[in-house]
């Protein structure tokens, strides 16, 4: 009921909408303040206004609201057949250049099966799926995975990438110091990409002349072949767009640059039969598992 008042933004249309009496609703959010000791809501004469206590009530509502669905979805599978919703924690290179390929197919063959994914840092993705809050989680780099089962996902490398013409066009590699010398196109600062390259630099004592921070890999490389920087990105990222547009490609002389993204699970054998489907069409077909 609260959180329909707050999307209505009017007492009488929330009622409305459940159905309810509006007296009835006026009783319980009445209610509802006096047993949270706090005012939620402000009446006007054209409907209410969340206090600042009601806008904190109101984020913790709608948490409990969309974790209740989900433990209806997760109860599911188990009077339904297979069926549920399962949650995959990735990077942002997993997200953007593997999971589009290879999500498709399996929803169309699993019309029952729900999947949300969620991009976090490698770290964050271990405890998530440690904890119980994801189901599966795609990492790279060196992570200390705790107790989780690990199985080989996929290869990468990361590349410079720069304007056709640019002075560094053709070094046979560069270091990332010297990538740093250039005003740089990055990602988002929310994504674990740019979480990770922002990271590096602070280690080595630089800042990141970022020119624009920008949604996905392929902007990124849209601004690259503008002129307007440089940066790194996939070489999976190349190889999708290195043939419509002009910019030039250069090896990364860094140990870091090889990128093993991992599959982790608590436990391939005891997975929910929903969740062990999405993991069997994961796992690259030469893995023995």
């Amino acid at each position: 009921l609260f959180a329909a008042v707050a999307a209505c933004g009017n007492l009488t249309k929330a009622a409305e909408s459940l159905p309810i009496a509006v007296a009835a609703a006026s009783s319980r959010i009445k209610s509802l303040e006096e047993s949270v000791d706090a005012r939620l809501l402000v009446r006007r004469s054209r409907g209410v206004e969340l206090t600042p206590a009601g806008e904190v009530f109101l984020t913790r509502t709608i948490a409990i609201l969309r974790e209740t669905a989900r433990l209806r979805q997760d109860l599911s599978q188990f009077g339904e057949g297979t069926r549920g919703n399962i949650r995959l924690f990735a990077n942002t290179n997993a997200i953007h250049e593997y999971l589009p390929s290879l999500l498709p197919r399996f929803l169309v063959e699993n019309p029952k099966i729900n999947v949300e994914i969620e991009e976090h840092t490698s770290p964050e993705t271990v405890r998530a799926v440690d904890e119980g809050l994801a189901d599966l989680g795609i990492i790279v780099g060196l992570v200390n995975t705790r107790r989780l089962e690990v199985v080989p996902f996929r290869e990468d490398r990361l590349v410079v990438i720069v304007p056709n013409g640019h002075p560094l066009t053709h070094a046979e590699a560069v270091r990332f110091y010297q990538v740093l010398e250039w005003n740089y196109i990055g990602l988002n600062e929310r994504t674990s990409h740019q979480q990770y390259i922002s990271k590096t630099a602070l280690l080595l004592g630089q800042t990141i002349q970022f020119r624009i921070q920008v949604e996905s890999f392929e902007g990124v490389c849209h601004m690259v072949a503008a002129g307007v920087g440089v940066s790194l990105v996939p070489e999976s990222t190349t190889r999708r767009l290195s043939g419509t547009l002009p910019f030039s490609i250069v090896p990364l002389d860094e140990q870091w640059s090889k990128r093993e993204l991992q599959l982790v699970c608590r436990s391939s054998q005891r997975l929910a039969p929903h969740v062990r489907k999405l993991f069997d069409a994961l796992v690259p077909v030469s893995h023995p598992g």
